[in-house]
């Protein structure tokens, strides 16, 4: 049974300019997990330098690994990852 976790990214600072460049494909990628129903929600923190990502998985691992491929991940711009499971009690993710 799949549970939802939360995935902090914090991105690196010094690169924003290429970040730009890639941010369309990796929304596109995040949207395509959300049409699978995987990806519940995303959004960068006010300031941009870190994001959180809502995702349906099995566990922490699994969290990770459906975002591997993020395209932000692949050119490097993630410093780090931090996967939590999340229980929401209230509300449409409840």
């Amino acid at each position: 049974m799949s549970r939802i976790y939360a995935v902090e990214y914090r991105y690196v600072t010094d690169r924003d300019e290429e970040m730009a460049g890639v941010r369309p494909s990796h929304r596109a990628f995040n949207a395509g997990l959300a049409e699978e129903g995987r990806l519940l929600a995303a959004g960068p923190y006010a300031g941009g330098h870190d994001a959180l990502i809502i995702v349906r998985a099995d566990d922490e691992a699994g969290a990770l690994a459906l975002l591997e491929d993020d395209p932000f991940n692949q050119a490097g711009f993630i410093a780090e990852r931090i996967p939590r499971e999340w229980s929401p009690v209230i509300g449409r993710l409840a």
